[in-house]
């Protein structure tokens, strides 16, 4: 059985999220990136807000249905 890995809803430009693909790449912990583009507003989309009710990056996934 393998771990699930982890992924990471994020928008590169951001300091947050850069910590959490550093902290991540650190502890070399494999993880997915699902990159937004918050100028486009794709962070306030009906299927992110279903993720995250408050729309912001980073959100991470650390189990199927389980967001941080």
């Amino acid at each position: 059985m393998t771990a699930a890995v982890i992924r990471l809803y994020s928008y590169q430009p951001s300091g947050n999220c850069y910590k959490v693909r550093l902290l991540l790449r650190q502890l070399d912990i494999p993880f997915e990136t699902i990159e937004l583009d918050l100028k486009k507003g794709e962070a306030r989309t009906d299927a992110f807000r279903a993720i995250n009710p408050i729309g912001r990056v980073p959100t991470v996934e650390i189990e199927p249905g389980v967001f941080l």
